[in-house]
């Protein structure tokens, strides 16, 4: 489990580093510190035998410090839209970068509860660096980011928003002018893992759930991030402690970032800086940064966001992906589905929970290598015209 889960277990509180020292050493030995072998400075008998400070003088260099700067999206994306989806209406906000050719395929993302779109921004190109002619889109979730309301967007259950990921899926299914046939990889992480793994089941099960005139698009693959259902329901009792660990508000938007980094909560300074200003808004009337989404507001759902999730993602007909931040967080379900090979299990005990944001360059990685075995079974599919008519374990081995 990561860092913050396992301290929440233990009723210890994540706390903030201190502030690295702007204080420069003084001259001398200690501005030598560090140095060692790589000046190849070893003296004998040791001590350091200077030379006079007119001959020669040490640089004197403040410690490196981090950028807290905020990133605007097109650093990552070379799109945005607002386009209203689903019901409830809401005005979404999409990003995206579109596949260099007209294959139509995508990797759509969908980030977790209280996130936002921009928190897959570096993997996401990366990614799309790697497979040009592959799109990659992510959008702010109802209640989230840059998503505005038309009506009441506090309805935040598990068929709404999979009802809304399938809404965008056609949105950017529809860009491409030609007829042809979607294809694409659904990748959700936390909340966003069950939203896609629902989406995923509602196409393949109900034809009326798809609202383009256009075919249903073909998912060739299910990637689910750092969600499990046995210790996303487990964690849920500790929800609480850990929101009340959070700074109410915040004075600007660079305070926001670095608590973000501080508290390990992100550990990529670049990825916060790009991934942290949608989630705070200006509260009206102080001029304070408050957070966008009030998560203590959504505890209804909690429940039913996570409940039968291990077996919705295992009953999926695509290639499956998990990817984890640490081992102990396989339940039973999974744990025999790993031994029968019916899912991809990769783990980088190395990062935290926004392992997108953590390690975007293994992330975007694992993606491209599961997205090019699964691509081969899903032509295969295209071509004997199957869509809709796939039966359980087609994808096992494909994963």
């Amino acid at each position: 489990m990561s860092d913050l889960q396992r301290n929440l277990m233990k009723g210890k509180l994540p706390h903030l580093d201190e502030e690295e020292s702007h204080q420069p050493e003084s001259a001398g030995v200690k501005g030598l510190q560090g140095l060692g072998p790589i000046a190849g400075i070893k003296p004998a008998s040791g001590e350091l035998n200077l030379p006079a400070d007119h001959q020669f003088k040490i640089p004197l260099r403040p410690p490196k410090q981090k950028s807290y700067t905020p990133t605007d999206w097109s650093t990552y994306w070379t799109h945005t839209a607002t386009a209203a989806l689903s019901t409830p209406s809401s005005l979404y906000k999409i990003y995206y970068t579109p596949p260099t050719d007209s294959t139509n395929t995508w990797f759509v993302f969908h980030h977790g509860a209280g996130s936002s779109a921009l928190t897959f921004s570096l993997s996401a190109k990366l990614l799309h660096d790697a497979i040009p002619h592959v799109g990659v889109a992510a959008y702010d979730a109802r209640g989230h980011g840059h998503t505005a309301a038309t009506g009441d967007d506090s309805d935040l259950s598990l068929a709404t928003l999979a009802r809304d990921f399938i809404s965008a899926v056609a949105y950017l299914a529809d860009l491409s002018d030609e007829e042809k046939q979607a294809e694409v990889v659904f990748v959700g992480h936390s909340l966003g893992g069950a939203v896609v793994t629902e989406a995923a089941l509602k196409l393949d099960e109900d034809k009326q759930s798809w609202p383009s005139p256009r075919p249903r698009p073909l998912i060739s693959g299910v990637v689910v991030v750092d969600v499990v259902e046995g210790s996303a329901l487990e964690g849920l009792a500790h929800m609480r402690a850990y929101l009340g660990t959070r700074p109410s508000s915040f004075r600007t938007v660079e305070d926001a970032i670095r608590w973000h980094v501080k508290s390990h909560t992100v550990r990529s300074a670049e990825s916060a800086c790009v991934s942290v200003p949608p989630l705070v808004r200006t509260q009206d009337g102080s001029g304070k940064l408050v957070w966008r989404t009030e998560l203590g507001s959504t505890e209804r759902y909690w429940q039913e966001w996570f409940a039968d999730l291990s077996s919705k993602f295992l009953r999926a007909r695509a290639g499956r992906l998990l990817v984890l931040a640490g081992t102990d967080r396989l339940d039973k379900p999974l744990t025999i589905g790993q031994m029968q090979g019916k899912y991809q299990l990769e783990v980088l005990p190395e990062v935290g929970h926004f392992v997108q944001e953590d390690a975007p360059q293994r992330f975007a990685g694992l993606l491209e290598g599961f997205w090019g075995r699964n691509r081969r079974g899903a032509a295969l599919e295209r071509a004997a015209g199957q869509l809709g008519e796939r039966r359980d374990g087609d994808h096992e081995v494909l994963y």
